[in-house]
């Protein structure tokens, strides 16, 4: 667990259009989406997608997971269990009316209720018993923040780093990670605008993952490695060094201006830090969108050169995500036509394996990849896409840079459980 390289994803993108294609023959506009989806692929996998964090890194609901994270490292803990413990009225007028009509699911509605309950009354007891279990976080902050000692009457309710302590360690850290990341999105977005893909002074790459570069750079020549102040760096016999090939903990340094005008780096060796004190930040202009967005309001007014705190799970250490991805090499594309909504377009696996084993295959029509006809009825065009990416590179980044950000984004009617 932890160690895959990466993944391998198959995705149907139904009911596609494409640039002038009004007043086509259903045969023509599959042809043209042939040619703009392979000219799309093309260069998908020749220039690659900035790497950005998916959307559901921050979750869906109207306090992201990044807002909690933010007023974690603020110490602004009770701000953070309102948030996680917050609900929308709407989602509770629809569970206490019998008659509403809202599409709300059930678990939603008696999230809200038990909320509710624990906000109005301070019983935990009732208020767990109509939360649902899928909602760990809520549960363990209501049960911490409602317990009662029996015997000395003691009670917790302003214990606020007790109760966040008791969520899940994962589910805990996903919250400062979200803000990480929310930092990391909006600082690459700003690199890019100001430099595009040019390597520039400053910038960041990892120490060791470029020796066939630094081994034709001047220190290389004169047989010195000197650090960002010039200093030689004196290295420990191999025996000794902790920088092995298992060492987990990746190290940056920035480039000088002779090693980012020489053309050895590309910016596919850039990477930008996630905030942490344990971290290097790029020595140029992006060092300082790393100030002014953690200062600003949204960015909570934070400091991205005093990361540590006492609480250890807040305490972020860093790390370093590469600018710029590229799926592997194996990008296909099928593009299909179909005509109802649930029709299946792709093989399952279990299909395949009654293939392997030599069972008869009872699938349903997956569409026809020719455009014809089918007894009169209008058919939609769909794309089948399959791709490799690499561990923490997010498939809905790389589609919207294939679609040019022409995704529709799916809006239900219903408001959640948030």
């Amino acid at each position: 667990l932890g160690d895959l390289s990466g993944n391998e994803f198959l995705i149907t993108l139904r009911e596609c259009h494409f640039p002038d294609e009004n007043g086509s023959s259903l045969e023509q506009k599959v042809e043209l989406a042939k040619t703009v989806v392979g000219r799309a692929v093309g260069g998908l996998k020749r220039m690659g997608f900035l790497n950005y964090y998916g959307l559901q890194r921050f979750g869906s609901f109207a306090n992201g997971t990044d807002t909690v994270g933010m007023k974690m490292l603020k110490g602004d803990l009770e701000g953070a269990i309102n948030d996680i413990l917050f609900f929308s009225p709407d989602v509770l007028a629809a569970a206490q009316d019998p008659d509403s009509t809202s599409i709300i699911s059930a678990d939603d509605k008696a999230r809200a209720e038990a909320l509710h309950i624990w906000k109005t009354t301070g019983k935990s007891g009732p208020a767990l018993d109509r939360m649902p279990r899928k909602f760990q976080a809520e549960t363990a902050i209501v049960r911490h923040l409602g317990w009662t000692n029996r015997k000395t009457g003691e009670t917790r309710p302003h214990d606020w780093q007790g109760a966040l302590g008791m969520i899940q360690r994962n589910l805990r850290l996903m919250y400062v990670h979200a803000y990480q990341s929310l930092v990391w999105n909006v600082v690459v977005g700003k690199r890019w605008e100001l430099y595009g893909d040019r390597v520039v002074e400053g910038d960041l790459v990892i120490v060791g993952e470029h020796k066939d570069k630094e081994n034709g750079s001047t220190h290389a020549r004169l047989g010195e490695e000197l650090d960002d102040q010039g200093e030689v760096i004196v290295r420990p016999a191999l025996e000794d060094s902790a920088a092995t090939s298992e060492d987990p903990y990746a190290r940056a340094r920035a480039l000088s201006e002779e090693e980012a005008e020489s053309g050895q780096y590309n910016i596919y060796d850039i990477v930008l830090p996630l905030p942490g004190y344990d971290v290097e930040y790029p020595r140029n202009a992006i060092g300082d969108e790393y100030k002014t967005f953690m200062g600003s309001e949204r960015g909570g007014g934070l400091n991205p050169m005093d990361m540590r705190r006492k609480w250890k799970d807040v305490s972020l250490s860093g790390g370093y995500r590469k600018i710029v991805a590229r799926p592997g090499k194996d990008v296909s594309y099928e593009v299909r036509t179909y005509v109802r909504d649930d029709e299946q377009l792709v093989e399952t696996d279990l299909e395949r394996l009654q293939k392997r084993s030599g069972h008869a295959v009872s699938g349903e029509h997956r569409g026809d990849a020719n455009g014809a006809a089918d007894d009169g009825a209008e058919k939609k065009i769909a794309v089948v896409l399959k791709l490799q990416l690499g561990s923490s590179q997010y498939a809905t980044m790389a589609l919207r840079e294939l679609m040019k950000g022409g995704t529709m984004s799916f809006k239900p009617d219903f408001h959640g459980g948030r």
